[in-house]
């Protein structure tokens, strides 16, 4: 009998068909809510005071795909969270590598909590606040509903790895990855797996790059000096 071996996959994003599925979602979602009758846009708020909770819950986003990672095993130390608005995005990783369930529970968690759910409570209470919120989220979401999907068809052996890079990421399996084609994602590397090199060194667990704290700050002095005038 044949022995399955494993293969380290390391797939890079198709950022335009990930940015039109993401601006698909959002399309569907608004015209979802104005059927509704739900207004998009609190009108008793400035936009700079919307803009700052938009980010303040696209950070937690983050910290529930931590929250996740948490849940299914991975040690606390291990979790990073990271800011780098200067590449638009916002992240939380593990720093080691992660069994198939592990990865399914930190994919979906964001979606569902601030997304789906909280979208149900903002339609049932009428909050144009909480709406905007949740359509933001799952518009940010659309990639890791694609990647859940991708992963659950896979074998249980299958693992997740960071790959340092945040437009990529690492499958470990013994399915053979070349015939499981995706639209959103492509693979740049495939390589006989090593388990020495998906144990990483000890990382800082919070990373702010030093033009995200001169954006925020910026601002943050912008919608002050809104409010004050």
């Amino acid at each position: 009998m044949k022995t399955l071996t494993k293969r380290a996959y390391v797939f890079k994003m198709n950022l335009l068909p990930a940015n039109i599925f993401s601006f698909a979602i959002f399309v569907i979602l608004i015209a979802f809510t104005y059927f509704l009758g739900i207004p998009l846009y609190p009108t008793d708020m400035n936009v700079a005071l919307l803009f700052l909770l938009l980010i303040l819950y696209l950070m937690l986003h983050e910290l529930l795909h931590g929250l996740g990672y948490l849940i299914g095993g991975t040690k606390r130390e291990n979790i990073i969270y990271g800011i780098a608005l200067e590449k638009g995005i916002l992240y939380a990783m593990a720093n080691q590598e992660l069994d198939k369930k592990n990865i399914l529970i930190s994919l979906q968690m964001p979606f569902v909590v601030i997304g789906v759910i909280t979208y149900i409570i903002g339609a049932i209470i009428s909050s144009p606040l909480l709406v905007t919120l949740s359509i933001v989220n799952l518009m940010g979401a659309s990639m890791d509903l694609v990647m859940f999907f991708y992963i659950l068809k896979l074998n249980k052996d299958t693992t997740y790895s960071e790959s340092g890079e945040p437009d990529e990421f690492v499958l470990i399996t013994t399915d053979n990855l070349e015939e499981k084609k995706s639209l959103f994602f492509r693979i740049k590397e495939n390589k006989k797996y090593k388990e020495s090199d998906y144990v990483f060194e000890k990382q800082k667990r919070l990373r702010v790059s030093k033009e995200s704290i001169i954006f925020l700050l910026a601002f943050l002095g912008l919608g002050l000096l809104v409010t004050l005038l």
